[in-house]
């Protein structure tokens, strides 16, 4: 879910857009900003088993850093916030940018987003990071075994999920904006494409 000025570029997905890529690095899922504190698109990605979440943002908070913990011991992978840093210098020189406020610190070298990137393993491990300095690449090596040895703790999709109480059905139908139908044809599914 595209939050603030994000909406510019990204707009609303459906379940056809909640996607896990095997990949030689093992298996890739992402979520961006807040959409990262919605516990049940986390499931359907932790379902599709993915190894590797990544989790580009703009917050580098402290409470940033637990929510991203918490995801990595969650759902027993390793999870990489790639966090925005800048400086006002890295802006094209304009008074009247939304994020400036007569408080703000105008000088070229002021931090306009403090960064925090991090890689935390599915044991709740810090591997690296997080980096508050500079623009800069955080690296680690990813032992996938150790998404095996987390689930052997909890998997929050195998027997801790309690099937027999509760269950997360995701809709993976491509849904339209739009959808045309004409009267000689009865809709039994509006997520299908219609024709005459």
């Amino acid at each position: 879910m595209p939050t603030t000025t994000e909406r510019c570029i990204w707009g609303y997905g459906d379940g056809s857009t909640i996607l896990v890529y095997d990949t030689p690095l093992g298996k890739l899922g992402a979520a961006i900003c807040w959409g990262n504190r919605m516990p049940l698109y986390r499931t359907a990605l932790y379902a599709k088993g993915v190894e590797i979440y990544c989790a580009p943002t703009a917050d580098g908070s402290k409470e940033w850093q637990s929510s991203m913990l918490h995801i990595a011991l969650e759902g027993s992978c390793f999870v990489l916030p790639a966090c925005q840093f800048c400086r006002r210098k890295d802006f094209p020189e304009h008074p009247d940018y939304l994020f400036t406020d007569s408080y703000d610190d105008q000088e070229p070298d002021s931090i306009i987003s403090q960064g925090g990137s991090i890689i935390i393993s599915p044991l709740g491990k810090v591997l690296a990071g997080p980096n508050f300095e500079s623009e800069g690449i955080i690296t680690a090596d990813l032992d996938l075994g150790d998404v095996a040895r987390a689930k052997l703790y909890f998997d929050v999709v195998g027997h801790y999920s309690k099937p027999q109480v509760f269950n997360l059905t995701v809709n993976e139908h491509s849904k339209k904006p739009v959808t045309f139908v004409s009267r000689s044809v009865r809709v039994e599914d509006d997520s299908q494409p219609q024709g005459k």
